[in-house]
């Protein structure tokens, strides 16, 4: 299972994902989580600009579809799910074998930046949690590194 955004952390989480499915055998499952903006609205703002709950949800799956088939792996499928990021993996990754995630790098730290989501998947997850760099190949450690975590 891989976590995906749009980000261009995620997109590198979803293709070491795809080589590391491609290379076992297994299918991978790409979750776009996303949340509906409706509630975020002062109540005296116009109702033109808003969406509608299933605008935006069709707006993500869009998304998610884009980014999987701009991929172009057959055993890579896109999933939709309304909820906040972490719980929405968590939830996802309860009966995955290994969970995919991707972190930015810092220009100006050393070490690549563990975002909340990121974070409490590291800690909560039951599964092996990979983090992907973006510029990451699959199989090539040397390129930005990987950082992994699981809870016992």
């Amino acid at each position: 299972m891989v976590g995906i955004s749009g980000s261009a952390a995620s997109s590198a989480a979803l293709r070491w994902a795809a080589a590391e499915g491609r290379l076992r055998g297994a299918n991978v499952e790409a979750v776009y989580a996303w949340e509906w903006s409706g509630g975020l609205h002062a109540p005296y703002a116009p109702l033109a600009g808003r969406s509608s709950r299933e605008d935006e949800r069709g707006a993500a799956a869009e998304m998610a579809r884009l980014v999987v088939d701009e991929l172009g792996e057959d055993h890579v499928e896109p999933a939709v799910v309304e909820g906040s990021p972490a719980r929405v993996l968590l939830h996802a990754a309860a009966d995955a074998d290994l969970l995919v995630l991707g972190a930015d790098e810092a220009a100006a730290e050393p070490y690549p930046v563990i975002n909340p989501i990121v974070a409490a998947c590291l800690l909560r997850a039951h599964c092996p949690v990979v983090v992907v760099l973006p510029g990451m190949l699959h199989g090539r450690r040397s390129v930005g590194g990987m950082l992994a975590g699981t809870v016992s």
